[in-house]
């Protein structure tokens, strides 16, 4: 057999192949979408929080956002400054701002972020404290934990995209958080509005001190008895080099938003996107949910929080 009749089993070989993988793929592809058609919505939301449960996060389908569960597996980590150093290796082109106060003997962090989560438009607030009196100079290396079920203030948030509601979410927790899947934007573009009602007036008065210390023009918060109100409509100014860095990750981002639309098409709504990518690229559905700078532990608790 001569080196040409070779080439063409080859080549033959290679094309059937690649036809039977196309081929594959589009029956697979339609054998997802008649699993996602087949399911009433009940059961498709119960679904998708089963599969989101294990990330920590949940589906409120009042609002069409994925929010943080109460008892989710990064309440055991805490926070640390260093989370949000290393967000734009996570694809997250965010605003924080962070508020440190001391009160009755603690050193407490209620800090703000909003921006690009990987393909999602999200916003969180989350209430933090040390063990102890921190002094200044360590706060970006010191270790926070979350509040108990007993410290959680109550919480109102909105979060508005060029003036349209994103979410609106609202109870006592101790990070809130509201991801919109397959949404592009920029952090300049979003405002957020948060209300944080405290057990004690001490406490408000305390959180408004660092408020006030924070260096943020007061016309962005203000306090009324033990109710306090934020404004998060600005953004955070970074280097020069930063910005390039934040410029070609947000780029990613917007095709990626665009690549998730296009790959779920014909489905509209988020509920069927994911069960139907869930279905299709179970990876690709794995990867969407890894909503956190924090990196999840091998094992974790699996104990049920409170989804709205």
């Amino acid at each position: 057999m001569d080196v040409m009749a070779i080439k063409q089993i080859v080549l033959c070989g290679v094309l059937v192949l690649a036809l039977g993988l196309f081929i594959f793929a589009i029956v697979q592809r339609e054998r997802s979408k008649r699993n996602v058609r087949r399911m009433a919505m009940p059961q498709k939301i119960q679904l998708l929080n089963e599969l989101a449960e294990p990330f920590g996060f949940c589906y409120v389908p009042k609002e069409d956002v994925f929010t943080t569960e109460l008892y989710a597996w990064q309440r055991k980590q805490g926070y640390e400054a260093l989370f949000d150093k290393a967000a734009s290796g996570f694809n997250m082109v965010i605003d924080a701002w962070p508020v440190y106060f001391d009160y009755e003997g603690r050193t407490w962090l209620i800090e703000f972020w909003k921006g690009q989560y990987g393909i999602n438009t999200g916003g969180e607030v989350g209430i933090y404290h040390a063990k102890e009196i921190v002094p200044p100079i360590f706060y970006p290396a010191a270790h926070f934990d979350a509040v108990t079920d007993e410290e959680m203030p109550e919480i109102s948030c909105t979060l508005e995209r060029k003036e349209k509601k994103v979410y609106c979410l609202c109870g006592r927790h101790w990070w809130l958080t509201g991801f919109e899947m397959g949404t592009f934007s920029k952090p300049k573009d979003l405002r957020m509005m948060v209300t944080i009602t405290f057990r004690e007036s001490g406490m408000a008065q305390a959180f408004y001190d660092g408020l006030v210390e924070s260096g943020r023009p007061k016309n962005k918060y203000r306090l009324c008895k033990n109710e306090v109100y934020v404004r998060m409509d600005f953004s955070v100014k970074v280097p020069w080099v930063e910005r390039l860095h934040r410029c070609l990750v947000q780029t990613q981002n917007c095709f990626n938003c665009f690549l998730y639309r296009v790959v779920t098409h014909p489905f509209w709504n988020t509920v069927d996107r994911m069960l139907f990518l869930y279905f299709q690229l179970p990876s690709c559905f794995r990867r969407m949910l890894r909503l956190s700078r924090r990196q999840p532990p091998r094992f974790w608790g699996r104990k049920k929080g409170m989804c709205r």
